[in-house]
């Protein structure tokens, strides 16, 4: 057998340069690793953020606005149902926040039934079938947005985007919302108007059997609100 010494050199160096290749290999791996561990270390210490809820009170009031061939109508309900959640340090100063998105989530309800009609009592019963009120009691808001624009004085305006449903049908919207608060902030009313189309929740515009057609209600309305809500006390 005869040794081959060129050979064997070329083997260790190619050994050697295969073991370095490994190590730097492992190196990375190694930094990688570190980092992810780090990353995960942080996320799992960074503090959750912290949401004040708020609850409906008594004094809320939506309102509801239409015409028809004779007169203007309204109707208005003095319940309001729900509650929002705010991030707490936008509570505790929002005279120190920025206009954009503000961490929220929120429900408001109105029962179909509590709604009062100008024109009385015959008129609640036609406007009560007219949105499908036994199949569909609750006229519903669900917040998916809120965003600030401006802070004046004791007003703080938002832009609110989220899901209306009426009658069982369901459209995005999206409406002005100013909320009025006090000194303890404790409590705060949210105010806002907005308009829609009846048939745009498949309700045909009401018209009582009694007037033989010849009264219309006409397909517009406007909804103005007074949502009166106060923080919620821990354990409660």
């Amino acid at each position: 057998m005869v040794f081959d010494a060129t050979a064997s050199k070329r083997c260790n160096r190619a050994a050697i340069r295969l073991l370095n290749h490994i190590s730097m290999n492992m190196n990375r791996l190694t930094q990688i690793l570190g980092l992810g561990a780090v990353l995960l270390a942080l996320a799992a210490s960074a503090p959750a953020q912290t949401l004040v809820r708020f609850e409906s009170q008594p004094g809320s009031k939506m309102r509801m606005d239409g015409s028809s061939t004779i007169h203007d109508w309204h109707a208005e309900s003095q319940l309001i149902g729900g509650f929002i959640e705010l991030d707490a340090a936008f509570v505790a100063a929002p005279d120190n926040a920025k206009p954009g998105k503000v961490a929220a989530k929120g429900e408001t309800f109105i029962a179909v039934r509590s709604l009062k009609c100008s024109s009385g009592k015959a008129m609640d019963a036609v406007m009560q079938e007219a949105m499908k009120e036994k199949e569909n009691p609750r006229i519903v808001f669900k917040l998916a947005e809120l965003t600030l624009k401006d802070v004046k004085g004791t007003a703080v305006n938002f832009e609110a985007k989220g899901t209306l449903t009426v009658s069982g049908v369901t459209k995005e919207f999206t409406f002005p919302v100013t909320m009025l608060r006090r000194v303890d902030q404790s409590r705060v009313t949210f105010t806002g108007a907005t308009a829609m189309k009846m048939t745009d929740f498949k309700i045909t515009p009401p018209s009582p059997t009694s007037a033989l057609g010849l009264i219309k209600t006409g397909d517009d309305v406007k909804l103005a609100f007074e949502w009166a809500v106060a923080k919620k006390e821990a354990g409660k």
